[in-house]
């Protein structure tokens, strides 16, 4: 698995910073651990380093040059006085009395910029990234699954009826808890994922290199761990308990763009809640161009697949069909199948491409949907004969016209 630091402008951010607050007095140690930070990161170090100490912007090759000297520079002072001299004040001489043609340089207190960056990028709350950092993130991440043609999952989560536990236990009780809910995401998930405080109640959870099924499993396990958690007077909501419900969406999938993503998301949201909340819903294209009708008039229609499963189908069209399996199947996953209709000697032969999936609450099963890829002229007239007739008995049930 390719596995590449997120974000890697902050990533070295962060390095420098710790840098700067443990090593500014020693010259030696600062000198080496640089050249460490160079071997991983490269020339971007440089500009990184004088950005936060000086707050000048160099290209990579000029802030090289710059820190080469100011190494030398810091090496002299600390002969003259005879100790060991603080880097930042190696800096300030360097700038305004060697360099002079730079002007107004400003030496910038480390722990104060390291406060300014966690107030950009972090949630007071929570602790977690905010919605800012979120965004920045996730257009390193699109980039970053496009050029690996790696999968990326989103998951939008949202505490179930937060309004009524704030109203009924005070903004006090519900911030204590977001606080946790924070805290069982993040202790959830791998390192390489973002979790962010989307905004009020909701959280966005980026996976890279994840794809639908497997962002199902992270998602329904974190759902899991919320519901078996003690939350303060959690007895009193609506569900008897402190519960979430999420939206996911993967891209390439579901998505091309960041902001498709999003709302596929939290359409998928929208869609978990309509249905009872406490509960993961997967994305899914409503739209339906052909008719689509269900099997159970005819008893037992079962599928065969070249993996040796057999499947129940649910309802069928032109296009595909719908079936419970008692595991998750990877979307994009190729089929072939053969299918036994009723009255036909010969079974139906297909391939079909698993286009959408979905956890089922009530029976612990999922909901797979296919759309047929490749069909023979034979085979096609026969199933669409059979939907005919399956819609007619249908319709004659609900005593519609036929």
């Amino acid at each position: 698995m390719i596995k590449v630091v997120r974000n890697r402008e902050l990533q070295i951010q962060s390095e420098v910073i710790k840098l700067l607050l443990r090593d500014s007095r020693d010259r030696e140690k600062f000198s080496r651990k640089v050249e460490r930070l160079e071997d991983r990161f490269g020339n971007e170090i440089y500009p990184s380093l004088l950005f936060i100490t000086a707050h000048l912007e160099f290209k990579k090759r000029t802030a090289k040059k710059h820190w080469r000297e100011i190494l030398g520079h810091w090496g002299k002072m600390c002969g003259y006085v005879k100790r060991e001299v603080d880097l930042r004040v190696a800096l300030l001489d360097y700038f305004i009395d060697i360099n002079k043609r730079i002007k107004n340089p400003k030496i910038v207190e480390i722990k104060i910029f390291q406060k300014t960056q966690q107030e950009t990028y972090i949630d007071e709350l929570t602790q977690l990234y905010n919605y800012r950092y979120f965004m920045k993130v996730l257009d390193y991440e699109i980039a970053r699954a496009s050029r690996y043609h790696a999968p990326l999952s989103l998951v939008i989560f949202d505490v179930d009826d937060f309004k009524h536990y704030n109203d009924t236990n005070g903004h006090f009780t519900g911030n204590k808890s977001l606080k946790k809910l924070a805290q069982i995401i993040k202790k959830s998930v791998r390192n390489v994922d973002v979790v962010t405080r989307y905004g009020g109640e909701e959280f966005a959870m980026l996976l890279p290199e994840t794809n639908k099924e497997g962002g199902l499993v992270i998602s329904e396990r974190i759902r899991e761990k919320v519901e078996k958690s003690t939350f303060i007077k959690g007895e009193k909501q609506p569900l008897r308990r402190l519960t979430i419900s999420g939206g996911l969406a993967t891209l390439n999938v579901d998505a091309k763009t960041g902001s498709e993503l999003i709302k596929k998301a939290d359409q998928a949201l929208y869609r978990a809640k309509a249905r009872g909340k406490n509960q993961i819903a997967l994305y899914v294209d409503e739209r339906r161009e052909l008719e689509r009708v269900d099997t159970y008039l005819i008893g037992r229609l079962t599928v065969a697949s070249n993996t040796g499963d057999i499947f129940v189908v649910q309802n069928i069209s032109e296009g595909g069909f719908l079936f419970e399996f008692h595991k998750p199947l990877p979307v994009g996953t190729i089929l072939h199948l053969l299918m036994n209709l009723p009255g036909r000697k010969t079974p139906i032969q297909c391939k079909a491409k698993i286009r959408r999936l979905e956890e089922l609450q009530k029976n612990k099963k999922y909901e797979i949907g296919v759309s047929i890829v490749h069909i023979r002229e034979p085979d096609k007239k026969a199933m669409q004969r059979f939907i005919r007739t399956l819609a007619q008995k249908n319709r004659r049930k609900q005593g519609l016209p036929v």
